[in-house]
C-alpha cells in the first residue's frame, strides 16, 4: 500500500517505540509529499519504504492512507521544493503572512498556473494552502540530463547548507547529518543515492581511483561521507566536538581546515559520472 507524508518532517525510526524501547534509534527523514511504500502495521506505526529504498518506522498519524486522497495527490501537478526553507505565504506578496514551512525536498501540488509576478499557489500535503515562488519548485520528475553543469549544481546545492546544526538522522536545514546532506543534494537532481555512508549496490554511485575524484563526486571514510568541492576540499556534516555542523575541510596537510583524522582514513571515492 502506498502513503504519503503528511508532515513537513517526519522521523524514520529503526523500531516502534514501546515500553521495551521507548528510544529508538532515529534513521531518517522524510518529506511532505514524498510517496512511501507501507510495509507492516503494528498499532500507531508504520513499517514503510521510501523511494531510495530506505526502511524504518513512523506514526501513522504522519501519513495520508486513505488509497482515494493518494491517488489525487498523485495525479497533481507536483512538484519539489528547493530553498532550504520554503514558507508558504498566504497571499501573492512576500509581506503576506506566514501560513506553512516546508523542507528542501519536500513535494507540494501546483493549483493553477503562476501569476504575472511568479507567483505559483501551492497545496502541501497536509491541505496547507499558500503562495510560493514558481522559481523555487522544479519538477518532481526532474532528471539529471537537465541540469547544464550537473558537477557544479551538485556542489552549490551542498554548500546551502553550510552551518546547519548537526543532527543524526536529520535531513533538512533545521538539522542534518553526513549522508542526509548528500543524499538530499543529490535527491533535488533527480538522482536516488544509498542513505548510509557506504557504497552499495544497486545504487548510481560507483567506486572511481582517488586521482579522478572530481567536484560533485563522495568521499567515503569510516562511517561518514562527504561531497567533493574540488582543489582537495570538500565538504559535510559533522559530529565533531567544535564543528557540530555542516562546515568545509581539506585533504590538504598545509591548509588549515585540514583534517588529519578524515584524510588519512578516506576508503573510497564514489562517482555517479
Amino acid at each position: 500500500m502506498t502513503a504519503i507524508v503528511r508532515d513537513a518532517l517526519a522521523w524514520l525510526f529503526a523500531a516502534p517505540m514501546t515500553r521495551e524501547t521507548p528510544e529508538p534509534e532515529r534513521v531518517d527523514q522524510v518529506f511532505s509529499g514524498m510517496a512511501v511504500e507501507v510495509l507492516e502495521a503494528r498499532g500507531r506505526w508504520r513499517r514503510v519504504r521510501t523511494p531510495y529504498r530506505y526502511e524504518g518506522w513512523t506514526l501513522s498519524d504522519s501519513l495520508e492512507e486513505d488509497p482515494a486522497r493518494v491517488e489525487q495527490w498523485q495525479k497533481g501537478d507536483l512538484a519539489l521544493v528547493i530553498p532550504p526553507v520554503a514558507t508558504l505565504l498566504s497571499g501573492a506578496h512576500p509581506e503576506e503572512a506566514p501560513v506553512y514551512q516546508l523542507p528542501r525536498g519536500a513535494t507540494v501540488t501546483r493549483r493553477g498556473e503562476p501569476d504575472e509576478w511568479g507567483w505559483q499557489m501551492v497545496e502541501a500535503a497536509n491541505g496547507a494552502l499558500g503562495f510560493l515562488p514558481d522559481h523555487t519548485l522544479r519538477t518532481l520528475q526532474v532528471r539529471p540530463e537537465e541540469f547544464p553543469d550537473l558537477r557544479e549544481s551538485l556542489a552549490r546545492a551542498a554548500l546551502d547548507f553550510l552551518k546547519v546544526p548537526y543532527l543524526w538522522g536529520g535531513k533538512s536545514a533545521w538539522g542534518i547529518d553526513c549522508s542526509g546532506l548528500v543524499s538530499l543534494t543529490y535527491l533535488i537532481h533527480g538522482i536516488l543515492i544509498f542513505r548510509d555512508a557506504k557504497l552499495q549496490p544497486d545504487f548510481p554511485i560507483y567506486p572511481i581511483p582517488r586521482e579522478q575524484m572530481a567536484k560533485g563526486d563522495l568521499l567515503y571514510f569510516p562511517g561518514h561521507v562527504a561531497l567533493y568541492l574540488g582543489e582537495g576540499r570538500y565538504v559535510h556534516a559533522t559530529g565533531r566536538k567544535g564543528d557540530e555542523a555542516v562546515v568545509i575541510n581539506s585533504l590538504d596537510p598545509a591548509a588549515a581546515d585540514y583534517r588529519a583524522d578524515l584524510a588519512g582514513q578516506l576508503l573510497a571515492v564514489g562517482s555517479y559520472f
